[in-house]
């Protein structure tokens, strides 16, 4: 399946803690943005379940959606208290891409960068295997093929996600041009 899928399921969102006594959760937005969450009659959420650590996959019925001090909170169909809704808490709240926040120019959704490789001079140098968090800029992780014979899956660099550092981002040939290779050295 293509990477621009419409149909491709997408994270949008995380649920926090529980807000008030009806059972309404906070809701962490990837984009920043709660416009594509208002319209949900349901959602599938996906987690991990806290006593087996298998994955957990649901579809539940939305009660409510509020939007409030800038922040947005969600309440589902039986789980209308705060101590049933916190079981939900740190779920992944899913959509499909044509439900996902619209995308500007310079912006991709984590997913498409996911498996992408780092070119510099024209050469293919790693492969992102996943978009971290932490501060002002996202870090893309990347893995370093291993050394011819060496038998190694190679080992991973941390690549920030940034101007400086990376230039052109191409969904179409599957690269990101990284402008800073000296990220990469040991």
């Amino acid at each position: 399946m293509p990477k621009s899928d419409k149909d491709a399921i997408l994270a949008i969102g995380r649920l926090g803690a529980p807000k008030g006594l009806r059972g309404d959760l906070k809701v962490q937005s990837y984009s920043g943005e709660f416009g594509h969450f208002l319209g949900l009659k349901s959602a599938r959420l996906r987690g991990t379940d806290a006593a087996t650590g298998a994955p957990r996959l649901l579809e539940l019925k939305v009660a409510r959606i509020e939007e409030s001090g800038g922040g947005l909170s969600i309440a589902f169909v039986g789980y209308g208290s705060p101590e049933a809704a916190r079981v939900l808490t740190g779920m992944d709240i899913l959509a499909t891409r044509s439900n996902c926040a619209p995308l500007g120019e310079n912006e991709w959704y984590i997913a498409d960068l996911v498996g992408l490789s780092l070119v510099s001079e024209g050469r293919a140098v790693a492969t992102v295997r996943s978009v971290l968090e932490g501060g002002p800029d996202p870090w893309l992780e990347a893995v370093i093929p291993g050394a011819a014979g060496e038998g190694s899956a190679g080992r991973t660099a941390l690549v920030p996600f940034r101007k400086e550092f990376v230039g052109a981002v191409d969904l179409e040939a599957g690269t990101i041009e990284l402008l800073a290779p000296w990220l990469l050295e040991e």
